[in-house]
């Protein structure tokens, strides 16, 4: 089938009368009749009835026909659209920012497919902590942002892209490393290695634990350091426990260079999250990597 006669066909339907499909196809009034005549006697089919005042109403192979013409032609205008958003993305630079759990345990593989379906995109990422992520998004200096707090800030949106777990890793000859979870209690007198203020793990420890009805002993820390690869390697080293997210540390975990532990009572699951600035969505490459995240995750 010629698709300008099915848009014609569908045209005729929708006004009712041939000459209004002419105007508004913009050809003449025989050129429509024509090209309906052409369908009808390709198909062996009559596909509309003239009624009288100029109208006209579809037979039953018309219904047919046009219920499968509407359908072919909003799929083929959705891959119109699709294929132009696609010259527009495969140009430019997408400009990442994610915290460390994120941008270092998760944002690589999800950056490798993005790259090999569009590897015209330039991708750039910077990774710092959670509040600097932010910091960035709302300066305008990062497109899109992967944090591991909930961050509010007027006009930033947050949306969860998947859950973590963060747990206490203790060195592999720790009493608790022949342990699945400890009591808070068995926490106390032990030496504990932190992030930083500003990170995201740090941020929703202290939330849970407040939450438990918990509070740190800030006289118990003995290490503050500023990565996550750092206070792993200062925990597998016996300096003390940690609290850190499970993906960082199953790495050191399966070669036995630490254990970790749930902490009984305390909920310290947490989702990571897609954050950007929503009139950002406008850039198409933006667009698309939102998307694109958003798929890669729920799959």
């Amino acid at each position: 089938m010629n698709l300008e006669h099915l848009r014609t066909l569908v045209s005729v339907v929708e006004h009712r009368s041939l000459s209004a499909a002419a105007r508004a196809r913009r050809i003449s009034q025989p050129a429509v009749t024509k090209q309906i005549q052409r369908m009808e006697s390709d198909l062996g089919l009559a596909l509309l009835v003239r009624r009288p005042k100029h109208e006209v109403e579809m037979t039953p192979a018309g219904q047919k026909v046009v219920a499968f013409a509407r359908v072919l032609l909003e799929q083929l205008e959705a891959l119109e659209q699709e294929l132009a958003t696609l010259k527009l993305i495969n140009q430019g630079t997408l400009y990442l920012a994610a915290s460390t759990i994120p941008g270092e345990y998760v944002l690589p593989r999800l950056l490798a497919a993005f790259r090999a379906e569009y590897p015209q995109v330039e991708l750039e990422l910077s990774i710092s902590d959670s509040a600097d992520v932010v910091g960035r998004l709302m300066a305008d200096e990062a497109d899109v942002g992967v944090i591991g707090s909930a961050e509010r800030q007027p006009g930033l949106r947050l949306e969860r892209l998947l859950r973590d777990e963060v747990m206490l890793a203790a060195p592999p000859d720790h009493p608790f490393s022949e342990r699945e979870s400890v009591t808070w209690d068995e926490v106390q007198g032990q030496p504990l290695i932190l992030r930083e203020e500003g990170s995201g793990t740090q941020r929703s420890v202290e939330a849970a634990l407040h939450a438990a009805g918990f509070q740190l002993p800030r006289e118990q820390v003995v290490l503050v350091l500023g990565s996550t690869q750092s206070l792993l390697q200062a925990v597998s080293q016996g300096l003390g426990l940690g609290f850190v997210s499970a993906l960082a540390a199953a790495p050191l975990q399966e070669v036995g260079r630490l254990s970790c532990v749930r902490l009984q009572g305390v909920d310290l699951t947490r989702d990571l999250y897609l954050a950007y600035l929503p009139e950002r969505i406008a850039d198409p490459v933006v667009a698309r990597f939102l998307q694109f995240a958003r798929t890669w995750f729920s799959t």
